[in-house]
């Protein structure tokens, strides 16, 4: 066929137009800009759009959306039209569904259920019927707004307070602000470090140094700069961590120098007047004699700054039990008891409520059952703290039960660790540890459950002071959970769970 004949121009004008219309189509298949943008929040779900603007879609089609990870690609789920069948990857597994009542209208859309970190990034949606293929490519951000931050105070010294923050379950990593009372960017250098957590979020821990001098009230702010949310916590340093200098350490100071004045003013009349006559000597014994009563002065003084420093000895030591107590109340958590009773076998001497056909006093080895009602709480990691008022006059059993693998309706496991009253002594189950007489006078009882230390203490809360410490023998298996429990008496002396106000939390200095 030669090139300058009538029909083959013909045929190059039809050829060149239908790739005309062909390139105008494809640009307008789908309503969204190409490389649009989707935010998803992790534990929720999103929609990642596709739609495609066509007169008639027909009934046999496909779709795929395809995850691009790194230098690899995964097929996230794919529908068939000819089979009607969908398929998914096994990471997405029971996480992603389509529209399908919305097919012929042009809607290719995936929806993604409880969003996860890891599934940021890149997502391409492939349409493909009448041998055409048609992709378009969208971004997935992913955000969370973790817990509220946390200040603790890590330590005390003369040049200021070291403060830290506390905050989990962000995602991406947030900006971190230290703020005044004014609700100003604080000037103090900080160092922050964020940790990226197994559920793939990110924990952070912020530090910083409040001088004595600066602005007591400080505020921790976390931001996530992808969902435009804050999360805040504010406290507020008493003068109380500022202590002044004794005045006992000044008298004593100034009392010090005023004798040395007046040691050297004796010294240098007795090396004047060693020459002359006996009025000179007796001047000098009168002399000697002020001196004794500066020395004894002296004494006295010192004697009285002693008592005064074993006095703030005591009065440390008071507070630091006071800030152990109020320590562990910091980590105060909500209790409810199950209203049904279950049954608790313990090795216990004298437990109320014992079922025995024997008429002798129960060992500490004795098996007793005992009714008790168990928290529907129960805890596998970190500290936990509540309170339980018993009575002065009946007996009580009151701790904490550990139960392995928890199914419903069953009875706790054999590990617990207990503090009760039986016949108006106190005893505690590690071993047969009576309490104190002088310390039985209990009416409200702390529990504090650290399981970070492995170990279990019991407050007598009214008079702010340590009962026993009970080290814990932590198992291998995580599902594994500890459980408050007390024990349940007839009429109105069952002990009750008493609610608790929880401060503003510190760490132990």
């Amino acid at each position: 066929m030669l090139m300058g004949s009538p029909f083959w121009w013909l045929t190059a004008v039809q050829i060149l137009t239908f790739q005309c219309r062909s390139c105008l189509t494809t640009g307008q298949f789908f309503s969204s800009p190409p490389g649009s943008s989707v935010i998803g929040v992790v534990g929720e779900g999103v929609v990642l759009p596709c739609h495609v603007v066509a007169d008639n879609v027909p009934e046999i089609f496909s779709v795929q959306w395809i995850f691009h990870e790194q230098s690899q690609e995964i097929t996230v789920s794919r529908y068939d039209g000819k089979n009607k069948k969908e398929k998914q990857d096994e990471r997405y597994q029971g996480r992603t569904e389509f529209f399908h009542s919305e097919f012929r209208a042009g809607n290719m859309s995936l929806h993604l259920k409880t969003v996860r970190s890891s599934d940021k990034g890149s997502y391409t949606c492939v349409v493909s019927f009448n041998d055409t293929h048609h992709d378009m490519l969208i971004e997935l951000q992913v955000a969370a707004t973790g817990g509220v931050p946390s200040i603790f105070l890590r330590s005390h010294e003369k040049q200021g307070i070291d403060l830290t923050c506390h905050a989990s379950g962000w995602f991406p990593k947030p900006e971190v602000i230290w703020l005044d009372g004014q609700g100003r960017v604080r000037k103090e250098p900080s160092t922050t470090k964020m940790t990226m957590m197994p559920t793939g979020l990110y924990r952070v821990v912020t530090s910083m140094n409040l001088e004595p001098s600066s602005d007591m009230e400080v505020s921790c702010r976390i931001v996530n700069n992808l969902l435009n949310t804050t999360s805040e916590s504010r406290v507020l340093i008493t003068d109380i961590f500022f202590p002044h200098i004794s005045k006992w350490l000044i008298t004593f100071l100034v009392i010090l120098c005023l004798s040395m004045v007046l040691i050297s003013t004796v010294s240098f009349k007795l090396r004047s007047n060693h020459k002359k006559t006996t009025s000179a000597v007796k001047a000098k014994m009168e002399i000697e004699e002020e001196k004794k009563q500066l020395e004894s002065t002296l004494e006295e003084e010192k004697n009285k700054h002693r008592a005064a420093k074993s006095e703030l000895k005591k009065c440390f030591v008071r507070l630091r039990t006071e800030l152990d107590f109020w320590e562990s109340r910091s980590y105060a958590v909500p209790i409810t008891v199950k209203s049904d009773c279950q049954v608790l076998e313990l090795h216990l001497p004298g437990v109320p409520g014992v079922e025995s056909n024997t008429s002798e006093p129960a060992g500490t080895n004795t098996p007793c059952t005992v009714p008790v009602l168990v928290g529907k709480e129960g805890f596998a990691a970190g500290k936990h703290y509540w309170e339980v008022e018993v009575g002065q006059e009946q007996d009580w059993v009151l701790g904490v039960v550990r139960e392995k693998g928890r199914q419903e309706g069953m009875c706790p496991g054999e590990d617990y660790w207990a503090l009760h009253r039986s016949q108006g002594q106190i005893f505690c189950s590690t071993g047969d540890h009576k309490i104190e007489k002088q310390q039985m006078s209990y009416s409200v009882i702390g529990v504090l459950l650290d399981l970070d230390r492995e170990r279990v203490k019991f407050y007598e809360a009214e008079q702010i002071r340590i009962i026993v410490r009970m080290p814990l023998r932590l198992g291998t298996e995580p599902a594994e959970k500890f459980y408050p429990f007390l024990s349940k008496t007839e009429g109105t002396g069952t002990p009750r769970i008493h609610p608790v106000s929880i401060p503003v939390p510190l760490e132990t200095l």
